[in-house]
């Protein structure tokens, strides 16, 4: 199964455990942000993004640079709540 397939499947299976009026607000808040032109000023595929120091999930400081220095780096946040 492909990546995209995966992520696919694992939206349709989160929307199912969503209520509709969640739902609802999540796709405004979308729409929103759309609106306010944010795409506009955001990182897309293939562009570098600038250097950066951020904590991890240990709370520690980890650099970009270091990490690039051992191979490519993928960056993902995601929000608690868990």
């Amino acid at each position: 199964m492909s990546l995209k397939a995966d992520i696919d499947n694992l939206i349709a299976q989160s929307s199912e455990r969503i209520p509709p009026e969640i739902k609802s607000l999540m796709a405004a808040d979308t729409e929103r942000l759309k609106q306010s032109g944010i795409e506009d000023n955001s990182l897309k595929a293939g562009d570098k993004a600038p250097s950066f120091t951020l904590p991890n999930a240990k709370g520690e400081q980890i650099s970009s640079a270091g990490l690039l220095a051992n191979g490519p780096v993928v960056l993902s946040f995601y929000r608690g709540g868990w």
